[in-house]
């Protein structure tokens, strides 16, 4: 009969011994790549819905910005006692700049203190802001029969025509800001000169337009005012 203890000292001789060891430095560059990999696959749609947010979101303020200009129409009468709209910011202090009873210039900021409102879009770009000159004359203000000199347009060339006649735009330079644009299109929209009524409206592109225009369409503007007594 084996003695008690000799038989414990041969179990533990007999049981099969295992060695601890690390990852490799191969092992670990593998993950490193894995990890990376799985961590670049969700940055590119997190940066992507981050885009589409920051679109919707400055959709909704240039929405926003539209009620407010009609809203200003409804309140803000000429030496005649017609309605007029505000004139550009051209000096950066969020409030319209005119010379007399006219606009220092029709092309400019929008004046988002004159509106009560948020000065950027998304992006942190000023909001662009355009008026038809007999829409905002503070001397006579606007009739039934008053036409707008601006066009909203497919592309640069503006062989189809989205809106014409139009009293006033409101631009939003897209994420890509003032950066040099790098097509016909978006360089349309960042001229300014008064001689050039043209702005270009259309879906984002591969080629890097993503710029998003807004207009008062004159009938929705002259309606309003008709329904609310203010014309003619």
């Amino acid at each position: 009969m084996k003695h008690p203890s000799l038989a414990a000292n041969t179990a533990v001789l007999l049981a099969p011994t295992f060695r601890r060891r690390g990852f490799t430095l191969t092992e670990m560059a593998v993950v490193l790549v894995i990890l990376a990999l799985l961590i670049g696959g969700m940055v590119v749609p997190l940066t992507v819905q981050q885009d589409i947010r920051n679109a919707s979101e400055t959709q909704k303020l240039l929405s926003d910005v539209t009620e407010a200009l009609y809203g200003y129409a409804l309140t803000h009468s000429a030496l005649d006692g017609r309605p007029h709209l505000p004139c550009p910011d051209t000096d950066g202090d969020g409030r319209e700049n005119r010379s007399g009873t006219a606009c220092v210039s029709p092309e400019g900021d929008l004046p988002w203190a004159e509106l009560g409102l948020g000065r950027q879009d998304s992006w942190g770009n000023p909001l662009r802001y355009r008026v038809s000159d007999l829409f905002a004359n503070r001397a006579a203000g606007f009739t039934l029969t008053t036409d707008g000199d601006l066009r909203i347009c497919t592309d640069s060339t503006c062989n189809a025509v989205i809106a014409d006649k139009v009293p006033a735009v409101i631009l939003s330079l897209g994420k890509n800001g003032s950066a040099t644009p790098g097509n016909a299109d978006e360089a349309k929209n960042k001229t300014i000169a008064v001689a050039d009524k043209d702005f270009v409206q259309r879906s984002p592109a591969p080629d890097g337009f993503d710029d998003i225009v807004a207009w008062l369409p004159r009938g929705i503007l002259v309606n309003r005012l008709l329904l609310a007594g203010r014309l003619p």
